[in-house]
């Protein structure tokens, strides 16, 4: 079908057209005159999405902006958000939402009858590309329609904000359920610390350790000392006994009166062996001599006695001396282990005290904020623009515009009627339909002007 056959068409079938588009408009003036009329009033809401902790003024993560609004647009269309506006209002007793609901006077059954009104009517449409919020509701009364869209905007900042203070509140109550354990914590490690100081004797400053060390040192020194000199006089004492006679001289020297009697006992048997030499050994020179050597050696080995005496006493002693500091020394041993073990145990309690002390000033700390965002009036939602009374009604459209819309269908519907009937009821309309349906091609035609005057002269020449 080409566009020459498609005008034939529709200038054929053209009352099926304008039948279809009278129809059309009629249908719509009458819509139009028997719909009543409906107000949408709106609210515009700023929700700021910065995310500034009002507490501490500090930036929390940055939200993602089209989800953030998406879930505020979720928020108000809530049965929360709604519960509210109907008891904020009194729904259930005004008669034109009485009316519109169709409300039974049943409670339970008027709640969900208004829930759903509700519903159905509000219109909530995030702003793009921006954190704008616009709530608008649809009703037949345009101040009704401002009241219920000022009431949803409240309504829901009153949600926003008790949805981010209830979460403050759980946890400031279970904050105070655990400051009760851990303050008692605290003062149970506090005792156990004074406890155990009183018990041992410990004060907080106290350096009782280090000269306690420090004593252990001395005495470890004077041990070492002792034992040295016992060594000593030990060793001297044996050398004395053990000794032959012969060199009993030769071990003492370091004693003054020993070296004194050495000299003159060697001068003595100097002058013996001079004697012997020159008078023999019966002349009583040389007797005198020789009672003079023996004198000298008795002197000798008293002198010894005594000095082997004097080394003994002083090993006794020393030997008495060490096992004294021996014992002091064991003790101390023994004190300063203890000090150590209690320094230990005083450290670890005071480090449960510390812990303690540092876990209930956490949870102090962390309960006075959390009491502060409970109890915090702010909101990240601002009224940008109230909803006002609309002066024109949202629906029906203007009759102008309703009947140019119907005039545009109905032309339309009827061209699309128009082609459906000559689809099923089609005739020879053109002469290419007529060479297409025989297969013949046309020699001549009459045209439909002098056919027509043709027409008109028989059809009088009749007459007469």
């Amino acid at each position: 079908m080409n566009l020459n056959t498609l005008i034939v068409v529709l200038l054929a079938r053209r009352w099926a057209i304008i039948g279809t588009t009278v129809t059309a408009i009629a249908a719509a003036l009458l819509l139009n005159l028997l719909t009543p009329k409906s107000y949408t009033a709106s609210t515009d809401l700023l929700v700021d999405g910065r995310g500034l902790d009002p507490i501490s003024g500090q930036s929390q993560p940055a939200r993602l902006t089209g989800a953030y609004i998406a879930t505020q647009a979720d928020i108000i269309r809530s049965r929360n958000v709604a519960t509210k506006v109907i008891a904020d209002l009194d729904l259930a007793t005004l008669p034109a939402i009485v009316k519109a609901a169709k409300l039974t006077g049943d409670d339970l059954s008027d709640q969900q009858r208004l829930l759903t009104f509700l519903a159905q009517r509000l219109i909530v449409t995030p702003k793009r590309d921006s954190t704008v919020l616009t709530i608008g509701f649809n009703f037949t009364d345009p101040a009704l329609s401002a009241q219920l869209a000022n009431a949803f905007a409240q309504a829901y900042m009153f949600t926003n904000l008790e949805l981010r203070t209830e979460p403050a509140k759980q946890t400031t109550l279970w904050y105070n359920q655990q400051l009760t354990g851990l303050r008692t914590e605290l003062i149970n490690k506090q005792n156990a610390l004074s406890s155990y100081q009183e018990e041992h004797s410990i004060l907080a400053s106290s350096d009782r350790l280090d000269l306690e060390s420090t004593k252990l040192a001395e005495l470890s020194s004077m041990l070492i000392s002792v034992q040295n000199e016992r060594l000593n006089s030990q060793s001297r004492s044996d050398q004395i006994a053990n000794t032959k006679r012969g060199q009993l001289e030769t071990s003492a020297l370091d004693n003054p009166q020993m070296q004194k009697l050495s000299t003159d006992l060697a001068q003595a048997q100097a002058r013996l062996s001079e004697l012997a030499t020159q008078v023999g050994e019966n002349h009583p020179q040389y007797r005198q001599a020789l009672s003079e050597v023996d004198a000298l050696k008795k002197q000798m080995n008293r002198m010894l006695e005594l000095i082997s005496g004097s080394l003994q006493s002083s090993v006794e002693l020393s030997q008495a001396r060490e096992d004294q500091l021996k014992a002091e020394l064991a003790a101390q041993k023994e004190l300063v282990l203890q000090l150590s073990r209690n320094r230990n145990e005083l450290a670890l309690l005071k480090q449960e005290a510390d812990n303690a002390q540092s876990a209930y000033d956490n949870a102090l700390a962390r309960t006075a904020q959390t009491r502060l965002e409970s109890q915090i009036a702010a909101t990240d939602v601002a009224v940008l623009n109230s909803a006002l009374v609309p002066s024109r009604p949202s629906s029906p459209k203007p009759l102008a515009m309703t009947l140019l819309l119907a005039c545009i269908a109905g032309v339309l519907l009827g061209v699309a009627l128009a082609l459906s009937w000559e689809w099923l009821d089609q005739r020879v309309r053109s002469l290419l339909d007529l060479e297409q349906g025989l297969g013949l091609t046309v020699l001549a035609q009459i045209p439909a002007e002098l056919s027509g005057t043709e027409k008109g002269k028989n059809t009088k020449e009749a007459l007469a």
